[in-house]
């Protein structure tokens, strides 16, 4: 409990500084944190293919920062939404408040993570 405690005040500091460069790192933090809270790492492992959280984190990370939305944003042609981005952090971060957390299985934690904000981060 106290874990959790530290990094949702840790997500609100950094949300205050949350930009179109610190999103990807701030969202795989919170999605990769509550992954491997809620779902076993067995299963994990099979499916999603990460050791550990540092693992996910970079995983989650390049994937944002490789995307075509990414690269738009860097060239200025897509704005950062930043109201979307925290409706995105705070659902990856809450789903460790679900009543299924660490009985969950990856298709769900993937399921409860996608919001449409998560989406429109850059736009």
């Amino acid at each position: 409990m106290r874990r959790l405690a530290l990094l949702l005040l840790a997500s609100s500091f950094l949300a205050g500084c949350l930009n179109g460069g610190s999103y990807p790192q701030t969202y795989a933090r919170a999605a990769c944190a509550s992954l491997f809270e809620c779902v076993n790492n067995d299963e994990i492992d099979t499916w999603l293919n990460y050791d550990d959280v540092d693992d996910c984190e970079s995983d989650v990370q390049s994937s944002i920062e490789d995307s075509a939305d990414y690269d738009a944003w860097e060239e200025g042609d897509l704005e950062f939404n930043v109201d979307n981005a925290d409706a995105c952090i705070d659902e990856a971060a809450e789903i460790r408040n679900d009543s299924d957390c660490g009985s969950m299985n990856a298709l769900t934690f993937l399921v409860d993570a996608s919001t449409e904000e998560c989406g429109e981060v850059y736009e």
